[in-house]
């Protein structure tokens, strides 16, 4: 049952945040890969909040991530996804650029004879960027797309230090770069996790147990609509990242740098300085000081991609952003999925003692 606070809520909502993956078994990832990406054989399930994901290998070793896309997923944010990992791959061959998945068309010569399967349609025309496989249980077809699956340690795996902090900063700097070229109508989407629309939550805040955490929310939230947003309006923008948490980055063996950067579905056309925020509001959960872990975020991506006096005096703003997100979505999520409420929530309790402990010092006028 939701909360007496909650169940009037009727707020409009991203439907990826209510919509179900889709019913994809392990069968069915093998008979797309045997039919789809000839000698790829394979076959394990990996985990996904938003799809079903597979990794299906070859005997060589070689890898890719067969990705079942949920139904809420627009066509055009499916193409956004695709066109990046294309955009980033012709890149690569400059000096300072994040490793990125490549995209992996299907076989020319699939699907062959198998009735459930067709390529994509795109613009009219038959594209085997991605795939449309049908699922009886669901009455209709499930969208497809692979790509390279990268080996690494996982984002957790990160060190807790300058020079790690350092690292982060300037590998969302060198993504930025590369991105700068990059555009996108789908990332100019509404979306509830970009922090420029943050307000947007504010529906949400009776899922959040604590009135004295939901009334700093709302506060920081009345400065935001008033001051912030006005001010964000005038500086550089481009399609970034938008959620470069330990989940989405792949460090090295030492765990002091970066290895690679995963999942590009969060895409939004943003203020740069977002990306830096988002970033550094998942590695200043630590112990210590976290303004100290955002100032090396910070010099990190400066190494890379200078900004200006006003982008600087906006970046705690969004940290705090981000982290009013990070308690809001989730809150209001688990009432609504209780039997996955424990994964949904698993870091709602550090970006509320982040938060917390930021907004005392913000509004101190540490901004």
């Amino acid at each position: 049952m939701l909360s007496n606070a909650a169940a009037g809520m009727e707020e409009p909502v991203d439907a990826l945040l209510v919509n179900s993956p889709p019913p994809i078994r392990l069968e069915d990832a093998e008979r797309v890969a045997r039919v789809c990406y000839p000698g790829y054989v394979q076959c394990v399930a990996l985990s996904g909040e938003r799809d079903m994901n597979f990794r299906i290998s070859r005997e060589d070793g070689a890898s890719l991530t067969l990705k079942f896309i949920n139904g809420a997923e627009s066509l055009d944010e499916t193409r956004m996804q695709i066109a990046v990992l294309k955009h980033l791959e012709a890149c690569r061959s400059g000096l300072g650029a994040v490793r990125a998945p490549h995209h992996q068309p299907a076989d020319a010569a699939a699907p062959g004879d198998d009735p459930d399967i067709a390529p994509g349609c795109d613009d009219g025309a038959a594209t085997r960027d991605w795939l449309s496989f049908r699922v009886p249980e669901i009455g209709g077809p499930v969208r497809l797309r692979a790509y390279g699956f990268l080996a690494g340690r996982a984002g957790t795996a990160m060190s807790a230090g300058p020079g790690a902090w350092h690292a982060v900063g300037r590998a969302a700097g060198q993504l930025d770069a590369q991105l700068a070229g990059f555009e996108h109508p789908a990332a100019h989407r509404l979306f509830l996790w970009d922090v420029c629309q943050v307000a947007r939550v504010r529906p949400m805040l009776g899922a959040v147990e604590c009135p004295e955490e939901r009334a700093r929310i709302a506060a920081y939230l009345d400065v935001f609509e008033l001051d912030v947003m006005p001010a964000l309006a005038s500086l550089p923008r481009q399609i970034i990242h938008n959620d470069l948490s330990p989940s989405n980055i792949l460090v090295d063996e030492a765990g002091t740098g970066l290895a690679g950067i995963l999942d590009f579905g969060d895409m939004v056309h943003a203020p740069r300085i977002a990306e830096i925020a988002i970033a550094a509001s998942y590695q200043m959960t630590v112990p210590g000081d976290p303004l100290a872990v955002l100032a090396a975020v910070v010099a990190g991506y400066e190494s890379v991609l200078p900004l200006t006096p006003q982008e600087r005096r906006h970046v705690l703003d969004l940290v705090l952003a981000r982290l009013v997100q990070r308690i809001a979505i989730p809150s209001w999520r688990a009432l609504r999925f209780p039997g996955n409420g424990a994964y949904i929530l698993r870091s709602r309790a550090a970006a509320t003692a982040l938060f917390n402990e930021l907004y005392d010092e913000w509004s101190r006028g540490a901004r």
